[in-house]
């Protein structure tokens, strides 16, 4: 292989390379890079899906900050019930917990949580084949005290004493560590593939220094411009540093590529001034789709999405800024010979000649599996369970399953009162209440449910509560000496009480808010009114409609927005309306396909629709602005539209397979709802590149009076090697 010279490097690519170094210095020190998602990592507190969490909060005495414990074995064992109480005293030990409650904790016996209403229904797995342990955190102390608490029970395992933890502190604590582990080791990679492709089909280390440099830099500018504009590392802002490098990525691309071809025209005097001409006005209004599509995301009242659409802005803008201000130094640096054809451009050439004789397949088989996949969009399942965060048959998926069928794993609060305004400290009312009790343990997607009647008559079984009234007994329940632990079931005017239900996520076939509404009607149906719905369930039902509306009517938005941006770019409503209808095909396609597949499409692969209608965009307003330069020299349009699809299509297909190798990372990663973004934009990406390359230039065809003639020469039109030389 023959060696690569380096030259020497400018004072101004050190200057950049200097500036990199300090920045990485800077990013590492006054940065937090460890993604921190909180129970409330749905909303903001000022989201209108958050206001029934504040009331409830205001109202009750909330502990929300939990974990269960479930210790499966032979719970009536002398030996199993030993171990209980050495792990509950164990817990107690270690600071940040509030307190503990488990068999050994309690009740006065396991007999007495069997027969108790609270107990049973609070420590007793329904098949009795496991008891829960109840640990209350205290709430500036979650996330430290959680690896002591997991040390604890890996030590206190046995054969015949299994532990599984669950709730939501500890899901929201595995799902920040998946997040870290994927940043770290996903931005490795992608530098790492990246860079080899990159010198690979360029074959220049300058050229390689250049879009590394720049990359970095663009990656590390935003996420400290995101730091100064308070957005934290989170759910969705946990990708942020691959998609700006990707966003980078792509115009250094285009841009690299147009410099080849000034380089092999007669007069390639300036090359990479050239090149920045040619390129910076589409990559422009590439940029623009792009910024566009996260803003569409401030809309949306969900948190992760809101601050993916913030951070993404300043993504958009620090790309173009950073493609367009520092590589362009490391490519004046390199000889206009390296532009020549070698071994990869002949190899290229063959496969698009290959492409060429097949585009009518192609563009056939692309409005094919269009039409399949668009009854599919209606199947996609934009609620799945939290469950379907972790890995499938992984030790902790199992856990989490087995503690959802025990019990339910999602908490759910439902505040009522009665529809006539009495208080609820009556015999009346408690008998009401008994009575919507049972009616939600017997709907199936109910696991447990804890609630007053239940408190009161864990109560009652004492003798000498028995013989107190039933707003007596509330009182002193509401008092300090018993942690005032009716407070956490009913207000202080015992207007309002709480149902505390945990639901049932496997099998789940409704969606949750549709749970919700039937949970509704059977409060009707005994005299109340559901005043107040909270918790986990409720928000994620919430968020999954607003994540639906996003995908449906955000991209709506967006192909409008696109639609009038192709318009102003081509100046020619015929080339605005055929670039409508190929970005049309693409988000048909993938969620059509992740519909009938049944890939559940949660919150974080959802955004992977619109990267790859961003990337779609991107190829085609490179080649319409090349078209409207070529059309003027030749009036023939379907061989202009060979010529410019020849052309392009090695850039285009070089972005699809950076696209496609630094994506496909993803699916590598521990956390499933990573592997399915990364997965559906690299399906999104190889449907964009085929659909700008063939669909796009076909219906603009198309939409000629002697459309069919023209269409025709297209189909058979081969490029002029003599002019695209």
């Amino acid at each position: 292989m023959k060696r690569i010279d380096i030259p020497p490097l400018s004072k101004e690519a050190w200057f950049f390379i200097g500036l990199t170094i300090t920045s990485i210095i800077v990013l590492f020190n006054g940065v937090n890079l460890v993604p921190r998602v909180d129970n409330n990592f749905f909303f903001s507190n000022t989201d209108p899906q958050f206001k029934d969490e504040n009331s409830i909060s205001r109202l009750f005495k909330r502990r929300d900050s939990l974990l269960i414990i479930n210790a499966i074995g032979p719970i009536t064992s002398k030996n199993y019930l030993e171990n209980v109480h050495e792990l509950s005293e164990s817990l107690l030990k270690l600071a940040g917990i509030a307190g503990v409650k488990s068999v050994a904790r309690g009740p006065s016996s396991l007999e007495d949580a069997i027969k108790g209403p609270l107990w049973n229904r609070l420590l007793i797995s329904k098949d009795q084949k496991s008891t829960n342990i109840i640990v209350f955190l205290k709430d500036p102390f979650i996330h430290a005290v959680i690896p002591s608490i997991e040390k604890l029970t890996r030590e206190s395992s046995r054969d015949d004493f299994q532990l599984i933890m669950s709730g939501p502190p500890y899901i929201v604590e595995l799902i920040s560590r998946h997040l870290l582990k994927d940043l770290r080791v996903f931005s490795f990679l992608v530098l790492l593939i990246f860079g080899v492709i990159v010198l690979f089909i360029f074959r220049s280390t300058v050229i390689l220094l250049g879009a590394v440099i720049s990359c970095i830099s663009a990656s590390m500018w935003t996420l400290m411009l995101a730091h100064m504009l308070g957005i934290k590392i989170g759910l969705l802002t946990a990708n942020l540093a691959t998609i700006v490098f990707v966003l980078t990525l792509s115009h250094i691309i285009f841009l690299t590529y147009n410099w080849k071809y000034v380089c092999s025209t007669p007069d390639h005097s300036s090359p990479v001034e050239k090149a920045v001409h040619l390129t910076i006005s589409p990559s422009f209004w590439s940029m623009m789709t792009t910024f566009l599509g996260f803003l569409s995301l401030l809309s949306v009242p969900a948190q992760p999405l809101k601050e993916l659409g913030a951070s993404g802005m300043a993504g958009a803008l620090v790309a173009l800024s950073v493609a367009y201000g520092v590589y362009p130094a490391f490519l004046r640096l390199v000889e206009p010979s390296t532009s020549k054809n070698n071994a990869l451009d002949r190899y290229q050439e063959k496969m698009g000649a290959f492409l060429e004789q097949r585009k009518k397949i192609t563009v056939t088989g692309i409005f094919i599996l269009f039409f399949l996949a668009l009854p599919g969009i209606w199947k996609a399942n934009t609620d799945p369970s939290l469950i379907s965060f972790f890995t499938k048959n992984s030790q902790l998926e199992r856990g989490l399953t087995y503690i959802d069928h025990h019990g339910g794993s999602s908490p759910l609060i439902l505040v009522v009162k009665t529809n006539n305004g009495e208080k609820l400290d009556t015999d009346q009312s408690y008998h009401q209440l008994w009575g919507l009790q049972h009616s939600l343990e017997q709907y199936s997607q109910v696991g447990s449910v804890v609630s007053l009647p239940v408190l009161m008559a864990e109560a009652k079984r004492s003798i000498l509560a028995s013989l107190l009234s039933w707003a007596d007994l509330l009182n002193i329940l509401q008092q300090p000496h018993f942690e005032g632990i009716a407070r956490s079931f009913i207000t202080d005017d015992h207007q309002e009480g709480l149902f505390l239900l945990r639901m049932n996520e496997s099998n789940r076939k409704m969606s949750r808010l549709e749970v919700i509404d039937e949970i509704k009607k059977k409060v009707c149906a005994h005299g109340f009114v559901p005043e107040l719905v909270g918790g986990i369930y409720s928000l994620q039902g919430h968020l999954a409609k607003l994540v639906a509306k996003s995908i449906i009517f955000g991209l709506g938005q967006l192909i409008i927005i696109f639609a009038l941006i192709a318009w102003l770019i081509s100046k020619s409503i015929r080339i605005a309306f055929a670039i409508v209808l190929s970005i049309c095909v693409i988000p048909v396609i993938v969620l059509g396909t992740i519909g009938w597949l049944g890939i559940p499409l949660d919150i974080i692969s959802a955004p992977a629709c619109n990267i790859a209608l961003g990337l779609g965009i991107d190829s085609m307003i490179h080649m319409v602005r090349a078209y409207r330069r070529q059309a003027h020299q030749d009036k023939d349009n379907a061989r202009t539209w060979a010529e410019i699809r020849h052309r392009f299509w090695q850039p285009v297909l070089t972005f699809t397979l950076v696209m496609v190798l630094g994506f496909g990372i993803f699916s590598f990663s521990e956390f499933p709802s990573t592997q399915r973004f990364g997965l559906a934009v690299v399906f999104g990406a190889i449907i964009a590149s085929l659909t700008a390359l063939f669909v796009m230039p076909t219906a603009a065809l198309l939409n000629y009076s002697s459309s069919s003639q023209a269409y025709s020469k297209w189909l058979g039109v081969l490029p002029n090697k003599k002019s695209s030389s």
